[in-house]
């Protein structure tokens, strides 16, 4: 298995991280890589979706772990078998949040080094435009 995690801080409240998470129809704001994001209700362990990537056919995922305000874990499946979970965490500050994505990866492409750093290179990219659009949410 290959790991990857990334943090930073934010002002907006987990509260209003955690909005953004939960609205797929607005990851594409936050996010560069997503083009559509769409699940079968709302974010809940077991809840299942598609997601479509840039230049990317659709993909099934499904939401493993949710917890408003603290947590939210994704896993999808590439067409090779290869299992990607992100795991995206919240921790209130004193004055905001700090968010972590971890990105493991298991299966035949998490030891080709051209696959992990396209799946990771847009994560702090990713990190920093999700803390503004939350931040705004306040």
């Amino acid at each position: 298995m290959w790991t990857y995690e990334h943090s930073r801080t934010t002002t907006a409240t987990p509260a209003a991280v955690w909005n953004c998470y939960a609205d797929p129809a607005q990851w594409p704001r936050w996010d560069s890589e997503v083009a559509r994001l769409t699940l079968s209700g709302p974010p809940a362990a077991g809840t299942r979706g598609t997601l479509t990537l840039h230049g990317r056919p659709p993909a099934p995922i499904t939401i493993v772990e949710a917890v408003p305000e603290c947590c939210l874990s994704t896993e999808t499946r590439t067409p090779d078998g290869t299992l990607l979970r992100f795991t995206h965490r919240i921790e209130a500050l004193a004055e905001g949040a700090r968010l972590t994505h971890r990105v493991d990866i298991d299966g035949p492409s998490a030891h080709d080094a051209d696959f992990t750093a396209a799946v990771t290179a847009p994560v702090p990219d990713t990190m920093r435009r999700l803390a503004e659009v939350a931040a705004r949410r306040r």
